[in-house]
């Protein structure tokens, strides 16, 4: 049966999650474990030291590679390296699917003082990695997770780019782990949390018959080709939090939305690609939470809101349905009808959490204790 947090509305159906005496291990590492009690000066100066080693090595082409999204979180994380005096290349992965407020915010980057690289992979191939993803996996995003983490390493690696500044260690932040390296990025992060379970792009390209040369650009960074460059978490040198990259963010123009997004009550995440809300949607279906309840969640942590208000909220937000918005341009890129979208969105619905009707879709656990 479902049991939630009692300290926040995370549950624990959520993958890579557990709990102790009801709380989970996120809450539990955010309130009762050394991160309460991190001296960010020192991780400040830390990170002024490590800045210091770039210098020193007097690269001739950039000095940092930051991954972008044109989102609130990535911005930030240019801000902080051009802050601190070091070229900046931006790397952008672009799948097609880019809102105009998207569009409008990653350009902001260049106009920050940074170089921007948008790469747009082969798009014949990715679209036959779209539709069995979401078709056989559940989750379109299943080979993109690795193209986002892997290809700025690679870049990185061939441009011989000292630095690649990352954002936010999910592991950490959001599900508590601590069995990995909070600072750098390692070999192991990125089969367990880039890979959804395992799936590497080497069995995906096997299982379904496709090129692996092909699925290259996909394929995780080996442990040798980690350790010629130093990718690192934004979120190890500076508290990860939500509020405070939006107020950075808005320095540069940062544009929301005018009224929430659709899944979450929140107006500046995941407004910059369409596709990010079919990826979140199934997520509620498989494992009874959204994007609501990340938010809920983090607001907790952060003392913005009470359980009581989180509970609402995700009552309110996280059970809206998809619409064609979101869904119209990726069912006509993957070429299935609108019948068969929802058809596979129902094969991964699980029925341990909701109850299914013609009409409705209904969560089955409304009480949070």
């Amino acid at each position: 049966m479902i049991r939630f947090c009692k300290n926040c509305v995370i549950p624990n159906s959520k993958p890579n999650i557990t709990f102790k005496n009801g709380i989970c291990t996120s809450c539990y590492f955010h309130s009762n474990t050394k991160k309460k009690k991190i001296n960010w000066d020192t991780r400040k100066k830390e990170f002024d030291s490590l800045i210091d080693k770039i210098r020193k090595k007097k690269n001739e082409g950039f000095d940092v590679l930051v991954p972008v999204s044109g989102g609130k979180d990535s911005i930030t994380q240019v801000h902080y390296m051009l802050k601190a005096g070091l070229r900046v290349l931006a790397l952008n992965v672009d799948y097609g699917f880019k809102t105009d407020i998207g569009d409008y915010n990653l350009n902001l980057i260049p106009k920050m003082g940074a170089s921007l690289f948008v790469f747009r992979p082969n798009m014949k191939i990715h679209r036959k990695v779209l539709k069995i993803s979401f078709e056989k996996y559940g989750d379109p995003d299943l080979m993109s997770h690795c193209l986002l983490h892997a290809l700025p390493i690679k870049t990185a690696i061939k441009f011989n780019i000292p630095l690649v500044f990352l954002g936010e260690n999910s592991a950490y932040e959001y599900s508590g782990d601590k069995t990995y390296d909070e600072k750098k990025m390692s070999f192991k992060w990125f089969k367990n949390y880039a890979a959804n379970n395992g799936i590497t792009p080497k069995k995906f390209s096997k299982k379904h018959n496709i090129s692996f040369n092909k699925m290259d650009i996909y394929n995780l960074p080996s442990k040798n080709e980690l350790n010629k460059t130093n990718a690192v978490f934004t979120s190890y040198f500076f508290k990860w939090d939500s509020e405070i990259n939006l107020k950075i963010a808005k320095k540069y123009g940062f544009q929301t939305l005018k009224k929430n997004g659709e899944g979450t009550y929140r107006n500046y995440v995941g407004i910059d690609e369409k596709i990010n809300r079919i990826h979140q949607y199934l997520k509620y279906l498989k494992f009874g939470y959204g994007r609501a309840t990340d938010h809920a969640c983090e607001d907790i942590r952060n003392g913005r809101i009470n359980r009581s208000k989180a509970i609402n909220l995700v009552k309110k937000f996280d059970r809206v349905p998809i619409t064609k918005y979101y869904y119209k341009e990726f069912i006509d890129l993957i070429g299935v009808s609108e019948e068969s979208f929802f058809s596979t969105l129902k094969k991964y619905t699980n029925r341990k959490l909701f109850n299914i009707n013609k009409k409705n879709l209904l969560f089955k656990f409304n009480n949070f204790n």
